[in-house]
């Protein structure tokens, strides 16, 4: 009984550790994309009114949308940066995680639990949450 809970407290605890991190993955997309957009819009919007004459950072000043587009990259990038941190620590906080239930293999499963039902479960892991407990990469 005691392996049973064991199992399904370390489950329910890698699953939340690995939605934490898929978040964090997709937030941190969607902060990278928003740069990539950002910076491409002010490039054109720079590159319409840039001549030979003009100082670049009188052209990139001049106009409200073009410093909002500064501030808006700015931020995106400040904000990426700090995902960036945060999805390197979630990754390695899951990873030791797994790595521990890998490790603990044998003590978890107990002489009672067939084999079938171990490999159910690690399917069900790897194919419903995509969480590999088969082995170490």
């Amino acid at each position: 009984m005691g392996g049973q809970s064991s199992i399904e407290e370390m489950k329910k605890e890698l699953i939340t550790r690995k939605q934490g991190w898929e978040n964090v993955e997709r937030k941190k997309l969607f902060y990278g994309w928003s740069a990539l957009g950002a910076s491409c819009m002010l490039v054109f919007l720079l590159s319409q009114t840039v001549d030979a004459r003009s100082l670049p950072h009188e052209e990139l000043l001049a106009s409200p949308i073009r410093i909002l587009l500064l501030l808006v990259l700015a931020i995106c990038v400040l904000r990426l940066i700090a995902l960036t941190k945060k999805a390197t620590k979630k990754e390695k906080e899951f990873e030791s995680l797994r790595y521990e239930f890998i490790d603990r293999d044998g003590d978890l499963w107990t002489n009672s639990r067939s084999l079938q039902e171990k490999e159910a479960f690690l399917k069900e892991m790897n194919d419903h949450y995509g969480i590999n407990l088969y082995y170490f990469h």
